[in-house]
C-alpha cells in the first residue's frame, strides 16, 4: 500500500502499539511452581524450532530477561499506566 501514510505521517507522532503475551498462574500458586513455569518458558523461548516458527510469522520471542514473573508484572503495570488515561478520555472501559 504505497499510498497509505504511516501513523507518523498521518499526524500520530510517536504512536506505537504492539501485541504481547504473558503467562499467568492463579493467585496463591506456590513460588516453586511459578519458578518452574518461568524456567520452562525461558527454555522454550530458546528452542530453535520455536524461534524458526516465530520467524515464519514475523515475530520474535521475548528477551530472556523479560521472560520472568517480575518483568511481566512491570510490563503489565506499565501498559495499564500507558493505556488507562487514553481509554478513560475516550469514555470507554476495559475489564
Amino acid at each position: 500500500m504505497p499510498d497509505l501514510p504511516t501513523a507518523d505521517e498521518a499526524g500520530l507522532k510517536g504512536f506505537e502499539v504492539g501485541a504481547w503475551h504473558g503467562l499467568y498462574a492463579p493467585k496463591g500458586t506456590p513460588d516453586d511452581v511459578v519458578r518452574k513455569l518461568s524456567k520452562t518458558l525461558q527454555d522454550a523461548l530458546r528452542d530453535p524450532d520455536l524461534v524458526k516458527q516465530f520467524n515464519e510469522i514475523n515475530t520474535e520471542p521475548v528477551a530472556q530477561d523479560e521472560a520472568t514473573p517480575e518483568a511481566l508484572k512491570v510490563k503489565l503495570v506499565s501498559e495499564v499506566d500507558r493505556w488507562k488515561p487514553i481509554i478513560e478520555a475516550a469514555g470507554q472501559f476495559a475489564d
